[in-house]
């Protein structure tokens, strides 16, 4: 506790706050520097100007009572120590103004000046432990950002330029096999670090803000993610009627993907057969995932819920840390994850969340509007100009290498290597009548000089500049990124290295430009009468 304490009284009685005055100034070894208010709104201006150490908030204040006040002082300051007084002892009340964020509660009548004196040190104690905990979680989360940028970027250097000499024609055979372990292990060690990161991030993820979701959504979602792991695996899912749940949905798909994806992975010789029922139980959904996969032993079904622990050798792909994610975000959701079944009789995994208030059957998902464009012919298009910003040397030569000469895509190219770079050119290139704006922004996320997320505001802040279409060009495939940026104005989000196929999908939802064949070349090119009508809109 600071040698020299501060502490706000706010009560009504004058009575009152002379006799908490006199209790702390009895204290030998503590020396309280004490402040008074007679209202709540007298209170809230004093805190206003210097923040006390603790604040004696009387319950029963006149106009405005204790808890407003309360709630205005923890909106205002969310760490500030309050203690709440009442002259009359109520359980209710007390679990109330707890739960409303007070450090403590207690009546009048009941006090000491040593009772006093403990109560404020106890809050301050309390408080300073609560915002070291946060800088401790911040720090945490800034780590664990960045230790997935800066640890993922030599690596995707590394399997990009693997990959590019694995492909040339006068490569060795044991040359092109020493290559195709070096690109094993490293697709391995970007999974484990994905892993890491995300499990990480739930570790010190608060509570959530739970919304309704569909599981039919989340289902629907989950099987597109893993479309390409069902369809070679020639997987059967099947599901009952799925309702509404209370949760997150990012974390909910993760969580079932999870699950489902382990599924195929360990039903090795036999078609992966995956039954999915959900029932509900005391305002609980219990959600069963039931496969025809070798089961696991029951001394096992708690181990492996632990990080890194697998029941399995090298030969398959997996960190240990999906089940570990999995009950993560179980508990985030107040529910919580079990396995159940014998060895070789299958398992099934069973996810507890809440259920919706009104859950019902799950809404039918609306397709996506297909677009249908007609094939141009070419006398009114010009090549497009690509802005690359990129703050990394060996992604802009890997962008050159793989997109335009390798894959053959052509296109005026530009390149910033920073955020308030490009956006200086963008600016110049906007007061030139003689030269056209960008047609296309592609944007890394991070990078040290403006990030992508402040050169998307800055976009949307620009009248002109706001129609230019920009795709994301990342190593991030966070969920949570992706629908940053889609917030924030983005068009498309690219995982790098970027491919044809990438960059043809990104190119679905801008209209003013379209790949075109041009011999053994793809041409991007700008339709002018589309970008014509796009600018008039």
């Amino acid at each position: 506790m600071p040698e020299d304490c501060t502490v706000l009284i706010i009560d009504d009685n004058i009575d009152d706050r002379e006799v908490y005055r006199r209790m702390l100034s009895r204290v030998p070894g503590t020396a309280y520097i004490v402040s008074e208010a007679e209202t709540g709104d007298d209170g809230l201006a004093l805190i206003g100007r210097k923040r006390p150490n603790c604040i004696l908030l009387d319950y029963s204040l006149p106009g405005r009572d204790g808890l407003d006040v309360l709630a205005e002082i923890l909106k205002r300051d969310s760490s500030a120590n309050v203690i709440m007084l009442t002259g009359q002892g109520n359980e209710t009340v007390a679990v109330e103004v707890m739960k409303r964020g007070a450090r403590d509660y207690v009546t009048k009548d009941a006090l000491t000046p040593e009772g006093l004196h403990r109560c404020v040190q106890n809050a301050i104690m309390h408080g300073a432990l609560e915002t070291k905990l946060e800088q401790k979680r911040q720090s945490l989360e800034i780590f664990t950002r960045a230790m997935a940028h800066d640890l993922k970027e030599p690596l995707r250097t590394i399997k990009s330029f693997s990959r590019i000499l694995h492909g040339s024609p006068s490569l060795p055979a044991e040359d092109r096999e020493l290559l195709d372990y070096i690109l094993s292990a490293a697709d391995h060690m970007e999974d484990l670090i994905v892993k890491v990161s995300g499990l990480t991030k739930l570790e010190v993820s608060g509570e959530l803000e739970l919304k309704p979701v569909s599981l039919g959504m989340v289902l629907d979602q989950v099987r597109d993610n893993l479309h390409q792991q069902i369809e070679s695996r020639q997987a059967v899912i099947t599901h009952g009627d799925l309702p509404e749940v209370m949760g997150d949905a990012t974390l909910l798909i993760q969580a079932l993907q999870n699950l489902i994806s382990n599924s195929i992975r360990y039903c090795e010789d036999r078609t992966p057969e995956i039954r999915i029922v959900a029932t509900p139980a005391g305002g609980l959904c219990k959600l069963s995932l039931s496969d025809n996969g070798p089961g696991i032993d029951p001394q096992h079904r708690e181990l492996i819920f632990q990080p890194f622990k697998r029941l399995v050798g090298p030969g398959i792909e997996g960190t240990g840390l999906g089940l570990a994610i999995c009950r993560r975000i179980a508990q985030l959701h107040g529910g919580a994850i079990w396995c159940e079944g014998g060895s070789g009789e299958g398992a099934t995994f069973i996810l507890e969340v809440p259920l919706a208030q009104s859950a019902g059957p799950a809404p039918e998902r609306i397709p996506a509007t297909q677009i249908v464009r007609p094939h141009p012919t070419g006398a009114d298009s010009r090549l497009a100009e690509v802005l690359l910003v990129e703050d990394s040397p060996a992604d802009i030569q890997l962008f050159k290498l793989k997109l335009m000469q390798r894959e053959k895509v052509s296109f005026n190219l530009h390149v910033a290597t920073n955020g308030r770079e490009a956006m200086r050119l963008l600016q110049q290139r906007a007061r030139l009548s003689d030269q056209p704006l960008m047609d296309l922004i592609l944007l890394d996320i991070n990078m040290p000089i403006m990030d992508g997320f402040e050169v998307l505001n800055a976009l949307s802040a620009d009248e002109r500049l706001s129609r230019i279409p920009v795709c994301i060009l990342s190593t991030s495939s966070d969920q949570s990124d992706i629908q940053r940026a889609k917030a924030l104005g983005a068009v498309g989000y690219m995982i790098k290295p970027p491919t044809q196929q990438q960059l043809a999908k990104a190119l679905e939802d801008i209209v003013t430009l379209e790949l075109k064949p041009h011999g053994d070349t793809l041409v991007l090119c700008v339709e002018q009468s589309r970008q014509s009508s796009a600018a008039l809109a």
